[in-house]
């Protein structure tokens, strides 16, 4: 709940906002200037009223020593005695409004809702504005795998359920997340990611909770957490294997009772946001070590989502290289276009054990060293790509060979992965039944391989 401190020696301008206020905020009042100072510094107070004569000195002078505490805090002056140059003078010193007495009940509510929603906006500004690189993404696709995925994130966002993305470190799974949370009727609240894997296990709490001032060594002023501060919107727990044991549990508390306390504080705040999470460890394993709770696995997954690696969908390379390769001529205003045949070759050929993160570095990596020319070749690749397709590329087969062999290749894990099942099979591939047949038989696949289909390569 907001706090409101108001600084006024008459017990009756106290009590008046008090009764305006109090059913939406929580009300500390103050006699003096010294004494609401001191409230002040003891509080997270989050708007000010201040009577412009006080016991003790000056409301001005008092207004000077608020801002030094902190100068994004509101304070609407209060005065007896409407003066255009006391006015003047306290909105040059950062007041946000200045009203006379008697005050108008309706006019005190409309002021301080008006200021609270300025001020929810400027937070969500800001937030907005840290995110504004990765919530621009695209996600590029052209695999099957790809498009089922974004299929059920789609379905996923119409509603308000628990959301796990697993897949290989690189892959996207952030870029899902954000992709879910623009889908959702959340897209205009905050969308607040956690990467658990970079928060050290002592300021876990504080960083997620919030925490309220003096609540540990160091904590001069209150601070939100991050579930705090997504509101009504997401939140996306990225790796959240990497959640220390003794959080999980307070986690699954939250997520449980939909309410949670900063540390130092008794005061319960509603949790409102969406939870999203991610991660590229097998979390059934690692309930079976005990460092993931199988309780709060349950909690998470209740819409599962799978994300490929690089490896398993190659359709998805060469549209992301020239995506990055846009991106990125751009940002550095440089001429080259595109890649050559060869060059193409071996970025569908290799592996990226780094994922789609892999690619985007070595793209931008290239037209670093590279972007003064027209078209990137072979030779401009690093090589480490070159050495590891050197095989495929070196040897004197004919192009039709090489055609027949992937097309071999890629009909035997497709007939593997459904078991044999050849209408399966044909309708996964796109193709009649009849044509696999008559596929299966030109090139000898017999079900004795099937072992062959295991080897990764596609």
């Amino acid at each position: 709940m907001k706090k409101i401190l108001i600084i006024d020696d008459e017990k009756s301008v106290q009590e008046s906002l008090t009764i305006v206020l109090a059913d939406s905020y929580k009300v500390i009042t103050a006699f003096s200037g010294k004494e609401g100072l001191e409230l002040l510094l003891n509080n997270d107070i989050n708007l000010v009223f201040l009577d412009i004569i006080l016991p003790d000195g000056d409301g001005i002078n008092i207004l000077k020593e608020i801002k030094k505490i902190n100068p994004e805090l509101p304070v609407i002056m209060l005065t007896a005695v409407s003066k255009v140059s006391t006015a003047v003078e306290a909105m040059k010193l950062g007041a946000h409004d200045y009203l006379t007495k008697p005050f108008d009940v309706e006019e005190i509510r409309v002021i301080v809702k008006k200021i609270f929603d300025q001020l929810r906006v400027k937070q969500k500004f800001d937030l907005l504005a840290t995110e504004i690189e990765n919530l621009s993404g695209i996600i590029v696709c052209e695999s099957q795998k790809m498009k089922d995925v974004l299929s059920l994130a789609s379905k996923a966002a119409l509603y308000g359920s628990s959301v796990l993305i697993t897949g290989p470190t690189g892959s996207g799974k952030e870029l899902i997340a954000r992709f879910i949370h623009k889908e959702s009727e959340r897209k205009n609240e905050p969308f607040v990611a956690i990467h658990c894997a970079a928060i050290p296990e002592t300021l876990f709490e504080s960083e997620i909770f919030g925490y309220e001032k003096g609540a540990f060594t160091g904590a001069f002023k209150s601070k939100p957490g991050k579930l705090e501060i997504a509101g009504a919107g997401t939140v996306f727990f990225d790796e959240i294997g990497e959640m220390p044991v003794s959080l999980q549990i307070k986690m699954l508390r939250v997520l449980q009772e939909r309410e949670f306390s900063r540390v130092g504080s008794n005061e319960s705040i509603k949790f409102e946001a969406r939870v999203l999470a991610a991660t590229s460890r097998d979390l059934k394993k690692e309930i079976e070590l005990e460092r993931f709770r199988e309780d709060l696995f349950y909690r998470l997954s209740v819409i599962p989502i799978n994300v490929p690696s690089l490896k398993e969908r190659k359709e998805d390379i060469l549209p992301l290289a020239y995506h990055f390769l846009s991106v990125f001529r751009t940002q550095m205003d440089v001429k080259t276009k595109s890649f050559s045949p060869e060059a193409e070759k071996i970025l569908v050929s290799y592996d990226w054990p780094g994922n789609v993160r892999e690619l985007k570095n070595i793209v931008e990596r290239v037209l670093v060293l590279k972007g003064n020319k027209d078209i990137i070749n072979a030779d401009d690749l690093p090589e480490d790509l070159k050495q590891t397709c050197v095989e495929t590329f070196e040897d004197d087969k004919p192009f039709e060979e090489k055609v027949a062999e992937f097309e071999k290749r890629l009909i035997l894990e497709t007939l593997n992965k459904f078991n044999w099942n050849k209408s399966k099979a044909a309708e996964h591939l796109r193709m009649s039944r009849r044509v696999l047949g008559y596929k299966v038989e030109k090139y000898g696949i017999r079900p004795e391989e099937k072992n062959i289909g295991n080897r990764g390569q596609y």
